[in-house]
């Protein structure tokens, strides 16, 4: 029995070691994002009111956890139309920042969740086009409050292909293994999490003028699946 505890303290070190040293000598990906997100976000629409909140403000975050993040860049943009709201909430972090399941671990099952919101309604990974363009597979939810409802969309992109939940209902202590099976060796992809929210529905909204230019700057930071 010592033996083969010996052995295997051994075969962990060795692979430890291992994976340090792939790590230090392969470098990163570069990262594809060129400009601020609050400059690729449209800040002016017609007809529109817009304007820009804290991260600490948004049901994501406090301003503790904003910090504890870490993000390389961040936006909350809330934009209004008569009694038409969309929040719309983006972090990035550059290549090899941060844990994958770290940085996708606050989404609003969980944090909004946490901040007196109940999720009445579910999906994964559903089709979604901003009009003829496929986007990315989007999780989407229902969440409700003090008598309001808001419809969300989000996305975890890891090196422009968005994150799965494959590890629902499986141990934690398979994590690890899950990510190097999708993802291989190196783990250290640019992210962004994306987050649409909104009072009204998805078809309301795509007749509102102006709001397929918010989802054209999210085809550009590369939301969309031909984007390059």
């Amino acid at each position: 029995m010592k033996k083969t505890l010996l052995i295997a303290a051994a075969f962990i070190l060795l692979s430890g070691l291992s994976l340090r040293a792939y790590f230090a000598l392969t470098p990163p990906p570069e990262a594809t994002l060129m400009e601020p997100l609050a400059q690729i976000v449209p800040r002016t629409l017609e007809g529109w009111s817009i304007r820009d909140l804290d991260m600490a403000e948004s049901p994501e975050s406090s301003a503790r956890i904003s910090d504890f993040l870490n993000f390389d860049d961040a936006l909350f943009r809330v934009f209004e139309r008569g009694d038409t709201f969309v929040g719309l909430y983006v972090a990035y972090w550059t290549p090899g920042k941060a844990s994958y399941r770290w940085a996708g671990a606050h989404t609003p099952d969980t944090c909004w969740v946490l901040n007196g919101w109940t999720c009445v309604e579910r999906e994964y990974s559903i089709p979604f086009y901003n009009q003829e363009t496929p986007f990315q597979p989007a999780e989407f939810g229902v969440y409700t409050r003090d008598g309001s409802a808001q419809n969300v969309y989000f996305w975890h992109l890891v090196g422009g292909e968005a994150f799965g939940y494959e590890q629902q209902g499986r141990p934690n202590i398979f994590a690890a293994l899950i990510d190097i099976q999708k993802h291989g060796l190196n783990l250290r992809e640019e992210q962004f999490f994306i987050r649409l929210s909104s009072n009204k529905s998805l078809e309301e909204l795509k007749k509102t003028g102006g709001f397929h230019e918010i989802l054209d700057s999210l085809a550009e930071i590369g939301l969309a699946k031909n984007a390059g």
